[in-house]
C-alpha cells in the first residue's frame, strides 16, 4: 500500500510517507477490554455513545469532501483491497491495473461514508424515542427496528474487516478465495477457522471475526481473545497492517456499542420480516447504487489516481458524481437519503396506530411491508425528479460536495484562554497549525496535555478512548481513537483538531503558556 499524504504546494499536494490510518483509525488491539458481562448502562449513556459516533461519521464525511489528501488516501486503499484482487479457486485474479476500478472505488468510498452517517443518525433518533417510553405496543416496534439497523452496521463493519484481511500479502490472505457470480465478486473463507486453532491461534481469532456465522455477541470474545494473544505475543501484533487494524477498530466500535446497548435494553433478535422500515429501504437503495457503481466512469478526474490532488480536482470529481447521480437516479447522492429517516419513522407511527386499533390481531400483518413491489430504476428516478420540483430549494443535509465557507461556530467557544505549560501549548499548536507542513504529536503527549486540562482518560476497547472534561466545562466527553503507531501525524492531525474544535471551540490561540 502506498504512503499517506500531507498537503503540499499550491500546484499539487505533495506525497509523504507517515503511517496510514483512516478516520483517525486506531490500534484496535491495544488496551481492548470489552467486559463479557457489562455493567448496566443507562439510556442516556448509550445515547451519548451513539451521538458521538454520528458526529464522528459526519466529521469523516466532511474530511472526504474538504481535504483532497483524505479522499485520495481512502480511494487508493479501497481500490487496492477490492475483491477482484483475491485469487479464485484456480489462483486467478482479475486485472490489477484497470482505470474503471478507480471510479468504482471512488463511488464506493462516498456512498459508504454517507450511509454510515445515515445509519448512526437513525440509531440516535430511535434511542431518543425509546428514552422514557413505556408503551407496550410502540416500544417493541422501536426495539426491533433498532436491533435490525444495529445488525446492518455490524455486518457492514464485519465485511469491511473481511475485505482487509483477504488482501495479499497478509496474515490471512491465503485463507480467502474469490467467488464471482453475475458480474459481482465477493470473498469467502477457505476451510474452517477451527482448522488453524492450534497451528496459528491469531489467525484463528481473525477468521472467526470474518466468518458470517459470528454474530455481534460472539465477536466480543473473539476480539478479546485476539487482544490477549497479541499482548502475550508482541511480534504477532506486527503481522497486521495499518488498514487491517483500522478495520478491526471499526468493527470493535459497533460491537462495543451493541454490547452496551444490550445491557440497557432487552434487544430483539434480527428479523427479516419485522422492523425492516429502514433496512428494507437501504437494501433497495444499495441494489440501485450497485448498478450505478458498475457503470460509473470518472476517469477524466481520477486517472492517474493522484490527479485528485491537483487544485480543485477533488471538488470537481465530487460534483461530477452528483451530476452523474442526477442523470441516472434523478437526485444527487446525498439527496437520495433526504426524507428516508422521516419516512421510516412515519411508517413506525402508522404501524403503531394500526396495532393500537387491532390489538387482537397479529401486529406483523397489520401494515404492508415498506419495501413494496420492486420498481424499475427509471421509475424511481422519475419519481425523485417530481419530488424535487416541490421540495424547498435548500441544500441536502447529506451533501457530498464542499459547502460554501461558513462563519466559525461560536456556541462552544471558550469564554477565556486556558493557561498551560509550554509542553501542552506545543501539543495544541501542532494540532491546530494552519500551515501545510505539519509536524506530529505522540499519543502519550496528547493524553498528558488533555490530563493537564483536567480531563480524565478512560479506555473503552478497540483503542477507543473517552476523554471526560472537568465539571467546569459545559461540553461533554469526547471519544477519540489512538493511532496504530501511537503517533498523530499527517491528516490525522486534521481529524483530531476538527473534533476538538467542534466540541470545545478550541484553537491554537486558546492556550497561553504559564
Amino acid at each position: 500500500m502506498e504512503e499517506i499524504l500531507e498537503l503540499g504546494s499550491s500546484a499539487q499536494i505533495k506525497k509523504k510517507a507517515p503511517a496510514r490510518a483512516y478516520k483517525d483509525t486506531t490500534n484496535a488491539l491495544a488496551n481492548l477490554s470489552i467486559d463479557p458481562k457489562p455493567l448496566k448502562a443507562s439510556i442516556s449513556t448509550v445515547i451519548a455513545q451513539a451521538v458521538e459516533q454520528k458526529v464522528a461519521s459526519e466529521d469523516y464525511l466532511e474530511l472526504l469532501r474538504e481535504e483532497p489528501v483524505v479522499l485520495y488516501q481512502t480511494v487508493q486503499k479501497t481500490n487496492y483491497s477490492r475483491p477482484e484482487l483475491v485469487p479464485d479457486e484456480l489462483g486467478r485474479i482479475l486485472p490489477l491495473i484497470t482505470d474503471i476500478y478507480i471510479s468504482r472505488a471512488f463511488f464506493e468510498v462516498i456512498s459508504t461514508a454517507l450511509q454510515v452517517v445515515v445509519i448512526w443518525d437513525y440509531i440516535v433518533r430511535l434511542l431518543h424515542m425509546l428514552d422514557g417510553l413505556e408503551d407496550k405496543v410502540k416500544r417493541p416496534l422501536l426495539i426491533q427496528e433498532l436491533s435490525n439497523v444495529c445488525h446492518l452496521e455490524y455486518r457492514r463493519a464485519q465485511m469491511a474487516f473481511q475485505r482487509e484481511m483477504s488482501s495479499r500479502p497478509g496474515v490471512a490472505g491465503s485463507k480467502f478465495r474469490r467467488i464471482t457470480s453475475g458480474g459481482h465478486s465477493r470473498v469467502a473463507i477457505i476451510g474452517k477457522p477451527s482448522d488453524v486453532t492450534t497451528s496459528d491461534p491469531q489467525l484463528h481469532y481473525i477468521l472467526r471475526l470474518c466468518h458470517t456465522d459470528t454474530n455481534h455477541k460472539d465477536a466480543v470474545q473473539w476480539i478479546q481473545k485476539l487482544d490477549d494473544h497479541n499482548t502475550q505475543h508482541a511480534d504477532d501484533r506486527q503481522r497486521l497492517s495499518e488498514t487491517q487494524v483500522f478495520a478491526l477498530g471499526d468493527l470493535a466500535i459497533i460491537v462495543s456499542f451493541m454490547h452496551s446497548l444490550s445491557s440497557c435494553l432487552a434487544m430483539a433478535s434480527r428479523s427479516t420480516k419485522a422492523g425492516v422500515f429502514f433496512t428494507g429501504r437501504v437494501d433497495k437503495l444499495n441494489e440501485e447504487l450497485s448498478q450505478y457503481k458498475a457503470e460509473a466512469d470518472f476517469g477524466d478526474h481520477l486517472v492517474p489516481m493522484d490527479s485528485i490532488l491537483k487544485p480543485q480536482a477533488a471538488s470537481n470529481v465530487l460534483k461530477a458524481l452528483d451530476d452523474y447521480m442526477v442523470e441516472r437516479s434523478g437526485a444527487r447522492m446525498g439527496s437520495l437519503y433526504d426524507g428516508m429517516l422521516d419516512e421510516c419513522l412515519e411508517d413506525i407511527e402508522q404501524k403503531y396506530a394500526d396495532a393500537k386499533s387491532y390489538l387482537q390481531e397479529d401486529m406483523k400483518t397489520n401494515v404492508p411491508s415498506p419495501t413494496g413491489e420492486k420498481a424499475s430504476t427509471g421509475f424511481r428516478a422519475q419519481e425523485r425528479r417530481e419530488k424535487a420540483k416541490t421540495r424547498p430549494a435548500t441544500a441536502s443535509t447529506h451533501e457530498i460536495t464542499p459547502l460554501a465557507p461558513q462563519e466559525p461556530e461560536t456556541l462552544s467557544t471558550p469564554s477565556s484562554h486556558l493557561r498551560v505549560k509550554a509542553s501542552t501549548a506545543s501539543v495544541f499548536d501542532t494540532l491546530f497549525a494552519n500551515s501545510e507542513s505539519r509536524g506530529s504529536v505522540s499519543w502519550t503527549e496528547f493524553v498528558a496535555a488533555m490530563a493537564e486540562l483536567g480531563f480524565s482518560v478512560t479506555p473503552k476497547g478497540g483503542s477507543i478512548f473517552t476523554f471526560s472534561p472537568p465539571e467546569t466545562m459545559v461540553a461533554g466527553s469526547i471519544t477519540l481513537h489512538r493511532p496504530h503507531a501511537s503517533e498523530i501525524e499527517g491528516w490525522k492531525l486534521l481529524w483530531i483538531a476538527r473534533r476538538l474544535r467542534k466540541k470545545y471551540g478550541w484553537s491554537a490561540e486558546t492556550f497561553d503558556v504559564v
